[in-house]
């Protein structure tokens, strides 16, 4: 009991400084993302874990969209709260409204002619406000691709038909850059600040696209005793979205400052008691913008691909109501029956299996052949992508659980 004391302890103060506001969001405006490097490499220098290479930071290049003035958005004269009321969609376009636009309401705005389906039939959209639902109509026409549901398409359809920018009317503010530029301005707005009667619409944004930044991914090995030259991968992104104007940010705490606290606490416990193969804790940048520090690991390798057997990813493992989802389960079924075996006394509710799938940093590993699983807390009551995602919400029963199965599983693996 006083171990595991003793590891929450730590995984409180490490997601206490990851989530602070001096880390801005962790993210590439400013120096938040820089000063969570700095945090995890002196993590690892004072676990007593050695850099692979000659040091704890592997550096890439890559670009960012920025906004580094504060957005404003009204409606008929009243501006509504950045963050608590409304956020700009990722990737757009600098624009200004006056408030003298034509305003039209387009439903769900879904546009696959291929299916049949078109929500502009009788409207004229040509240099208006679009207001759209984020909510998908039940049940869904037939035929719809899923591609065609996505924000960013909508947004490109009511391009299309020639609106000037798109609104859309949501039940939770949800920020994440997207991956490619968009044609639009475009914006969510919380559905309760809208009014019964279509407003007149006011907004000015300012956008920094396709900007230059250097990030890093900060990596250690804790050498094994049996096999040295056998890897373990252990890892968890460290980066967030960072910060929208000078005074908004987002802190980030269970995405994924948790699983970047689990990560440390489990190198803590593999410089106590090392494996039998190495392990390499990797904390990664860029995942937000479409695991960029992922493949470029995989791209170039700090140690041979052919010699990792495992890797593990922890992302968003602080918040759940329902156990855990781990993708890669259904791929290796006999991998999962270890974790199901280690998880004997632990007392995880429930371990649902999933495919391989792009939604984290395990993804480059497993499409290069490697051995793999992502973890996740289900059902969660923790805001997605939220100014909210902070530390006083998190639910540290639940990140127990899960850093005790995840040594237990890497322990397991290892003596396999």
């Amino acid at each position: 009991m006083a171990q595991a004391q003793t590891v929450l302890d730590r995984a409180r103060r490490d997601v206490d400084t990851l989530a602070a506001p001096w880390m801005e969001g962790r993210g590439y405006e400013g120096e938040g993302h820089r000063r969570a490097a700095a945090y995890i490499e002196r993590q690892f220098e004072e676990a007593g874990l050695a850099p692979v290479g000659g040091s704890y930071l592997l550096p890439f290049s890559f670009t960012v969209d920025l906004i580094r003035q504060a957005p404003v958005f009204a409606l008929n004269g009243a501006a509504i709260p950045l963050g608590a009321g409304f956020l700009p969609i990722a990737s757009s376009p600098s624009a200004h409204a006056s408030g003298d636009a034509r305003v039209v309401i387009a439903g769900s705005g879904l546009y696959a002619p291929d299916a049949g389906v078109n929500a502009y039939e009788g409207l004229d959209v040509r240099d208006a406000i679009v207001v759209l639902d984020d909510a998908m109509p039940s049940p869904l026409p037939e035929g719809l691709l899923p591609a065609s549901r996505t924000t960013l398409y909508r947004m490109e359809a009511a391009a299309h038909f020639g609106a000037r920018a798109v609104v859309f009317l949501t039940d939770n503010l949800s920020h994440g850059p997207f991956p490619q530029n968009t044609t639009l301005p475009g914006f969510l707005l919380l559905r309760s600040y809208w009014p019964a009667e279509t407003p007149r619409i006011a907004y000015s944004l300012e956008t920094t696209r396709d900007e230059e930044t250097t990030s890093a991914n900060v990596l250690a090995q804790c050498p094994g005793t049996r096999a040295a030259d056998r890897y373990l991968v252990v890892m968890a992104h460290y980066d967030h979205l960072g910060r929208i104007g000078p005074d908004v940010f987002f802190p980030g705490a269970n995405d994924n400052a948790s699983g970047t606290a689990l990560l440390l606490g489990l190198s803590r416990a593999c410089a106590e008691q090392p494996f039998g193969r190495t392990v390499l804790f990797v904390a990664f940048s860029g995942e937000e913008q479409g695991l960029l520090g992922s493949r470029a690991f995989v791209a170039d390798p700090p140690v041979p691909l052919e010699a990792i057997d495992f890797v593990l990813n922890l992302d968003m493992v602080a918040s759940g109501e329902d156990g855990i989802t781990v993708v890669g389960g259904s791929d290796f079924p006999e991998a999962l029956d270890v974790l199901n075996a280690a998880n004997a006394g632990v007392g995880i509710s429930r371990i649902g299996k999933r495919a391989n799938a792009p939604n984290s940093d395990h993804y480059p590993f497993l499409t290069a052949g490697i051995e793999g699983f992502f973890i996740y807390t289900n059902k969660g009551t923790q805001p997605y992508h939220s100014v909210n995602d902070v530390p006083a919400t998190l639910e540290w029963d639940d990140f127990q659980a899960v850093y005790t199965l995840s040594e237990r599983f890497l322990r397991a693996i290892d003596a396999r």
